[in-house]
């Protein structure tokens, strides 16, 4: 039994150590819920909804572009020297004056911008959706940690069922025993042996309780929700049947997201060379005006369509190009290294869980053979063939078999949903 419970408070450990620590209406939970739960619950999952804020504010500004553009601007200023007329004309005058006044409105509106409010919008887009598909990612991982705990609970949970077996087992034979005694036929030490090791079990007991309780207190951490007087339904041990050979895992979302960024950004670099036409129209009122022979304030307007291109882009262009190509063909190569490891990794997985299941079937084989020489040695004890030490010896072969049962089960379940959170089901 000793061995055993080495054994069991391994596992156990190994439960906790892959975990990283930061009421429900109904009287069951499933571990598809509590991961439910706990991706809602987590704190980073309000990020989504701040990300979606944040990229409808810079595509309502990148909108805001082709709003007309409205300038005011005015200046006075005092000329050294102003045009004088070479020569007099007769009955005209012409005297320019040295200080100069001019208030001007402009009002531009944008015709056609080559394409960048377009890209610009793409990018914007796109590297919102990065930024989502990075949290996603994140919150996947938490399915891990709420695995280790629920199986974890799940342990403790058939440890406890095994350790109520034993105690009646005990209790029984102690009866037995007292009767024995009560005939002669026995002595006390029998009986004691038995007491010491229903003490044993009580403590043992206690034990798993409080163990358990830490479980399900880091669990309902992650799930928000009081989980204590909550049935903890046992998974499928078939539900790895469901897993196709696909790859469903957010990772790849991410990178179908990287690679539309690229592209945004390809296309963001090519308006950078387009041709930019905008409406002008600009009213204003000066001394002098557009009439420069008149020295007096003058309103005056002017309307145009102004063109601007900045060639400079071509100079850089080849080379801003080549790096996004070398950018997504990264991202590419980043794509097929994680399929491939991610499919090397579900095929140990598949190997795993094969493995498990056939220890198990091998576990239930040899539970019902130590139960039948647990029952043959108990009728034999009755009957003064064995003695006491013999008795628990076989107690304790059927007690460790249904505790290694217990093991393997939750490893099978373990080996199922690792296979799952692979593949990304």
């Amino acid at each position: 039994m000793i061995a055993m419970q080495k054994i069991l408070g391994n596992v156990a450990a190994s439960l906790l150590a892959a975990i990283v620590f930061p009421c429900l209406s109904g009287a069951q939970v499933t571990i598809d819920r509590c991961m439910e739960m706990a991706r809602e619950n987590y704190p980073q999952i309000r990020q989504l909804n701040l990300i979606e804020e944040a990229s409808g504010y810079e595509l309502s500004s990148i909108a805001k572009s082709w709003l007309p553009h409205l300038s005011i601007s005015g200046k006075a200023t005092y000329q050294s020297e102003v045009v004088e007329m070479p020569f007099d004309i007769p009955g005209f005058s012409f005297n320019l004056p040295h200080d100069q006044y001019s208030l001007v409105g402009e009002i531009d509106q944008t015709i056609w911008d080559g394409g960048t409010s377009g890209s610009q919008k793409d990018v914007a887009v796109s590297e919102a959706l990065v930024q989502k598909e990075q949290v996603e990612v994140s919150l996947y991982s938490i399915n891990e940690r709420v695995e280790k705990l629920y199986l974890g609970i799940l342990l403790y949970d058939g440890q406890l069922r095994q350790n109520d077996i034993l105690l009646k087992s005990l209790e029984r034979n102690a009866s037995q025993a007292r009767a024995r005694i009560e005939d002669g036929t026995a002595s006390r030490s029998d009986l004691e042996m038995i007491e010491v090791n229903i003490l044993n079990c009580e403590q043992q007991r206690e034990e798993l309780e409080k163990d358990r309780a830490t479980y399900v207190s880091m669990l309902e951490r992650f799930t928000g929700e009081s989980l204590a007087e909550q049935e903890f339904i046992v998974p499928d041990e078939n539900a790895d049947s469901m897993v196709k050979d696909d790859i469903r895992r957010p990772e790849l979302g991410l990178y179908d997201a990287q690679l539309r960024q690229q592209d945004a950004k390809v296309r963001q670099l090519n308006s950078k060379i387009a041709p930019k036409f905008t409406l002008a129209l600009q009213g204003g009122v000066g001394r002098p005006g557009l009439n420069i022979l008149e020295n007096s304030f003058q309103p005056y307007w002017t309307a145009g369509i102004r063109m601007s291109w900045d060639i400079g882009a071509l100079y850089t262009r080849k080379d801003e190009k080549r790096q996004l190509d070398a950018q997504k063909r990264k991202i590419e190569s980043d794509r097929e290294t994680f399929l491939f490891n991610t499919g090397m990794d579900a095929e140990q997985m598949r190997s795993a869980v094969d493995k498990a299941r056939a220890m198990l079937e091998r576990d239930r084989k040899i539970i019902s053979l130590r139960e039948s020489i647990r029952s043959s040695g108990e009728e034999q004890y009755r009957n003064g063939v064995i003695t006491m030490t013999d008795l628990m010896s076989r107690i304790d072969d059927e007690y460790n078999a249904r505790a290694t049962e217990n093991v393997h089960r939750i490893q099978l379940l373990m080996a199922i949903y690792d296979l799952r959170n692979c593949m990304g089901y």
